[in-house]
């Protein structure tokens, strides 16, 4: 079945999470900065990257690689010409993360934003602590469940409808636990809430060394 992802133009997905009632793109944007500069990394790898977002936030001085994947190519050219020359070394990997392979132990970074809601998440979770180097962090934001607001939020970009057929929430505690088995330990955590009744879980995860 073909991945409803792949029908979505960027114009739509960044005008749904900019818009209002959703308003999670600058959240999201906020989420990566603050990593970003509280763990500094050499190396990053972005899950979903879809157009870019957060990028901006990058410090070539302090990173010097970033290697970015969506399955969408659309997404990815747009973020292409965001970022024509970024200062630091930009990877685009065009690819389905249910299968995509990782360099082993590349990465002080790994991010992934409302990512692990659209896949197996627990057959990703063992390859991104492989590429994960010792003492490197992955960063994942989870969207919590409304009793009020459908997981994807009705807005003028309808074509987003589409996606609930692949949404599933995770349980934080689930992810938690399952990091744990994979030498990820639990290193924060917070609540993120929107103004539109919507919130998000936070966490970060370190690589035993």
């Amino acid at each position: 079945m073909r991945n409803p992802w792949l029908d979505i133009p960027d114009s739509d997905y960044v005008g749904h999470m900019s818009s209002p009632t959703v308003q999670q793109r600058p959240m999201l944007s906020r989420v990566m900065r603050e990593v970003l500069e509280s763990v500094r990394p050499g190396t990053m790898l972005v899950l979903g990257c879809s157009t870019g977002n957060g990028l901006e936030h990058v410090n070539p001085e302090v990173t010097s690689r970033v290697t970015v994947v969506d399955i969408n190519p659309e997404y990815l050219l747009r973020l292409s010409e965001q970022f024509p020359n970024p200062g630091f070394q930009l990877k685009v990997q065009c690819a389905d993360l249910a299968d995509v392979a990782f360099e082993p132990e590349a990465f002080d970074l790994a991010h992934a934003a409302l990512v692990f809601e659209y896949i197996e998440w627990l057959t990703l979770l063992p390859r991104v602590a492989a590429t994960l180097k010792p003492n490197g962090l992955l960063s994942v934001v989870l969207q919590l469940p409304s009793t009020s607001i459908p997981s994807v939020t009705p807005t003028a970009f309808v074509r987003l409808q589409s996606l609930e057929s692949l949404f599933h929430f995770v349980d934080p505690g689930e992810l938690v636990e399952a990091a744990a088995a994979q030498g990820l330990r639990l290193s924060d955590r917070r609540t993120e809430a929107l103004p539109s009744g919507k919130a998000f879980e936070v966490l970060r995860f370190e690589k035993h060394a």
